[in-house]
């Protein structure tokens, strides 16, 4: 059934702002086919309103970084008759699928894509990883303790761990799960008193929120090889899922093989640890393969100034290729991963380089989207609040795929200002890797941690940003006349 927003008209006064504003914002909308889509949703009626004009509501008020309460004060010719209430209860309703509408909104994008005709030649990868969802309030439902193995602190929040789709082209959140860790005491790094004083609520086991609720305390390998099969099943079809060492074992292994008669191939970085691997007859671990292997089986690439040994091995019953590398004047050696025995190490580098898409993802959610903003203390108003940031970013996604084609309003541009300096992130990759490897080598850092640590710094960020910028413009125009301006952003 399609939605009853014949209503998308009501919508306009939402945005309180000028009429090419409200324009391009209801075009972009019409073009997704996000009313038609959101209809299946109104079932969930609240207080006599549609969910899908509730939930276009919020995901312009995302897409305008207001609050419920801010655009309330706003918008009053629209939400005079909508309190806060009705969007809380909405965001709280334990019944309401908020997976079913984070993968909706990935199927409509690539629907879109399709139509539009814009496939990009190439491979198609999951991306797997992880990141702190920081919060200030000890009363959220669930909340605790949670270790960031960058900065070895142990912030409050939550784990948010997300499973992306990149189709040759742009990184796509296709489904979440957020996760809590006990600690060592089993407290999850709070007092008795402060669990106590959590808010609590009572859920039907077979509610879409009790099956988030469980997630909480799944191993999230376990979670993860759910989510894709879910994506698998709902149509995205990738060759290789990428992840970091975090994530690289045999239960791993093995479930990636599994899925869709081993259609797909696992590629990551794996740690160098006392695991064993078989070879021949023999049964080695890392340390051991690399004494063997360095004098007769080592390669130079002049690519990535690194040193690295290839060669296929039997781990736990799976074939395996094993990459150790060691860049230019570092000490330590680092291991790249993958059940596809015939990738090349430039091609595997390359592939890899893909999964610092995520990191990118992850920066503009936060910085742009306020994901982890909100305070709400019920465990399902957090997977709401989560959603509706992941599906808004889809959106902005879809704008910039096709910003060539169509205008979008003045607010698109301000925004799409905002996702173009972040390209220069997806830049970064591509143009500075030999320079990080380089900075990682003399300061004998992993270059994994590196690329973390640069993308948490906001400081850091803003500095690459305007040299990069500068970078921009001293490739598109006379190199002499623009050395100037690259010493200054130097500087």
């Amino acid at each position: 059934m399609g939605s009853k927003i014949a209503y998308l008209s009501e919508l306009e006064s939402v945005l309180c702002n000028d009429e090419k504003t409200n324009e391009g914002i209801l075009h972009f909308f019409s073009a997704f086919r996000i009313g038609r889509f959101l209809g299946s949703f109104d079932s969930f009626k609240s207080k006599g309103f549609n969910v899908s004009v509730l939930l276009l509501s919020l995901f312009i008020f995302r897409l305008r970084s207001e609050s419920i309460c801010r655009m309330q004060s706003r918008c009053k010719n629209f939400l005079e008759s909508i309190d806060d209430n009705t969007f809380y209860r909405l965001m709280n309703n334990q019944w309401m699928d908020w997976r079913k509408l984070l993968l909706g909104f990935a199927k409509q994008f690539a629907s879109q894509v399709k139509a539009k005709g814009d496939f990009v030649s190439g491979v198609t990868c999951f991306v797997l990883d992880d990141t702190d969802i920081e919060k200030t309030g000890k009363t959220i439902e669930f909340i605790g303790r949670v270790f960031n193995h960058v900065t070895k602190l142990y912030p409050l929040g939550f784990k948010m761990l997300l499973l992306g789709f990149w189709d040759g082209k742009t990184l796509l959140a296709t489904d979440f799960s957020l996760h809590r860790e006990k600690g060592q005491k089993g407290t999850y790094g709070l007092s008795k008193k402060e669990l106590k004083s959590q808010f609590r609520k009572k859920r039907d086991s077979k509610s879409a929120g009790q099956k988030r609720v469980k997630e909480l305390d799944i191993q999230k390998g376990e979670v993860a090889v759910s989510m894709l099969r879910r994506a698998v099943k709902n149509g995205f079809i990738a060759s290789y899922v990428l992840m970091d060492s975090w994530f690289v074992n045999d239960y791993m292994i093995k479930s990636v093989r599994s899925i869709k008669k081993g259609a797909m191939h696992l590629l990551g970085m794996c740690k160098i640890d006392r695991r064993k691997y078989l070879v021949g007859n023999k049964e080695l671990n890392a340390h051991q393969l690399i004494a063997k292997n360095l004098r007769k089986n080592s390669k130079y690439s002049r690519k990535y100034k690194s040193v690295y040994i290839s060669m296929v091995v039997d781990y736990k019953g799976e074939k395996v290729r094993l990459f150790f590398i060691r860049y230019n004047n570092a000490k330590n050696w680092t291991l790249l991963l993958t059940t596809d025995l015939t990738l090349s190490f430039i091609r595997a580098i390359e592939l890899y380089q893909i999964r610092w898409t995520i990191e990118v993802l992850f920066k503009e959610c936060k910085q742009y989207l306020r994901l982890g903003g909100s305070q709400n203390t019920d465990f399902d108003g957090q997977i709401a609040d989560a959603t509706i940031i992941l599906a808004t970013h889809t959106i902005l996604s879809l704008q910039k795929r096709f910003s060539s084609y169509e205008t979008m309003g003045e607010l698109f541009r301000e925004t799409q200002q905002h996702l173009l300096e972040l390209n220069l992130w997806e830049r970064l990759v591509k143009v500075f890797f030999k320079i990080l490897v380089q900075m990682a080598t003399i300061l004998n850092i992993d270059i994994e941690e590196m690329i973390e640590k640069l993308t948490q710094s906001d400081q850091t960020s803003k500095q690459l940003l305007v040299m990069l910028r500068a970078l921009d413009e001293f490739e598109d125009n006379d190199q002499n006349s623009n050395k100037t301006v690259v010493c200054q952003a130097a500087a």
